[in-house]
């Protein structure tokens, strides 16, 4: 495109835009590393398509922004090149997601039903008319208006917060979902969600509604009639579902207290029988102060401590306690356990009290050590005998063990187990058991 002055004007020459031509096709990828560099070219052209079978494995919400080199979400990311390399190594068509947890803790503050509705209250009765309206029925029904919308935002906007900035238990890690569930019950935390979700639409369409009314006012008097109206319909329709708020309140506390998980740093996570004396290892052990007392179940909930030997730094996780039974039998208190066991990458130490001093019998802690050890035998394993300076005090235990293994279990425990007492301070010393972590 040229111009040229002529008589003052501006003369302009167009030329027509060259066809598009198609690049020549390519001889197909024999290796791994010409699919890659073809795949790396192909994501820099135009009028080119992702490989097949990509979008439909996005969740939802990230299938805009698919021509990036790597998709986000809350909680993890998933690369072009993982898809590929996915699909090379066979990986029945599954991207391979890095998760992370901490998603606890960024959920936002969840304000008061009270506390929101006083402030909505406030502000919007402060809300002017807009200025230069010289008619006095027709400014009162703007200010009206305008008020009863403001109070249908505030009212509206925190809850529509609350429902957006929460997480979607779909988006999170294994653990932190099995702790949602363990702590509140199956689909309890979605149903809460749901009402705060239902209350911001019945407010906004409460709101919408009597806003419009009273913009139809023809007097001064019926303006300030239908605001009184649409101020009291607005403050029912809040308060008859504020008890959804409340119980998000409660959710994200408890979600809030829940302890933070490093998986970069090394876990020693303690598991036994009830009362067998993990929460005094680990209050000896590292920075946790879990409460100790001398009756089972005294540990409700994960708790977590931290060690630093050598300038290294290390987790302590005390949970639950694990009583004879089948996995199905077990309650929530137990499964949270289980659910450290199985989502969380830990080195387990466990705990055993063959003087009985817990109340559950020899036998009974071997049937419960044996099922876990076959479980996540996989796993660093570290056992240790608690309480052995009681071993030598107390009178024998008469005992008629059928199985061999019970006896031999009684006798001397796991094999290669350490033995400890915190009473005593006799093999408590962090650096006993952390040596099995740096080696």
């Amino acid at each position: 495109m040229r111009g040229a002055a002529a008589g003052g004007r501006a003369v302009f020459h167009l030329r027509p835009r060259p066809p598009w031509r198609a690049p020549p096709p390519r001889p197909p990828a024999t290796t791994a590393t010409a699919l890659l560099s073809h795949s790396a070219s192909a994501s820099r052209a135009h009028h080119r398509r992702l490989p097949e079978g990509f979008l439909p494995t996005l969740e939802l919400g990230v299938s805009a922004v698919y021509l990036c080199r790597r998709v986000h979400s809350p909680t993890c990311s998933v690369l072009v090149e993982d898809r590929l390399q996915g699909e090379l190594d066979g990986a029945k068509g599954e991207v391979r997601k890095h998760e992370t947890v901490g998603a606890f803790q960024k959920i936002p503050m969840v304000m008061p039903a009270t506390d929101i509705l006083m402030s909505a209250q406030r502000k919007s009765r402060n809300v002017p008319p807009t200025k230069g309206i010289a008619n006095i029925a027709k400014r009162e029904r703007n200010k009206g208006a305008k008020q009863l919308d403001a109070l249908m935002k505030e009212l509206s906007v925190p809850l529509r917060t609350y429902t957006e900035n929460f997480p979607k238990r779909r988006d999170l890690h294994p653990y932190e979902r099995s702790l949602i569930e363990l702590t509140f019950g199956e689909g309890y935390y979605e149903q809460v969600l749901g009402r705060v979700d239902a209350l911001r639409k019945r407010i906004t369409s409460v709101g919408k509604q009597h806003a419009s009314v009273c913009a139809k006012s023809t007097t001064k008097r019926e303006a300030e009639e239908r605001l009184t109206e649409g101020r009291k319909r607005l403050e029912e329709a809040f308060q008859h579902g504020k008890h959804a708020i409340d119980d998000l309140v409660n959710i994200a506390k408890a979600l809030r207290s829940m302890p933070v998980v490093d998986l970069h740093i090394p876990t020693l996570c303690l598991v036994g029988s009830p009362n067998v004396g993990k929460s005094s290892l680990v209050r000896i052990l590292s920075s946790g102060k879990p409460e100790v007392c001398s009756y089972p179940f005294t540990t409700r909930g994960i708790l977590m401590g931290h060690i630093v030997s050598n300038h290294e730094r290390f987790q302590v996780t005390d949970t639950p306690g694990l009583l004879t039974r089948h996995d199905d039998d077990r309650n929530n208190i137990e499964r949270l356990t289980l659910a450290v066991l199985s989502y969380l990458p830990i080195a387990v130490l466990y705990v055993h009290d063959m003087s009985e001093d817990c109340g559950t019998s020899v036998a009974d802690q071997y049937i419960t050590y044996k099922h876990i050890k076959e479980r996540f035998g996989d796993r660093l394993w570290i056992d240790v005998i608690s309480k052995c300076d009681l071993l030598g005090k107390k009178a024998p235990i008469s005992s008629d063990d059928a199985d061999e293994e019970v006896a031999q279990y009684r006798r001397f425990g796991p094999e290669g187990a350490l033995q400890v007492s915190v009473q005593s301070e006799i093999g408590v010393k962090e650096t006993n058991m952390l040596r099995y972590l740096t080696s």
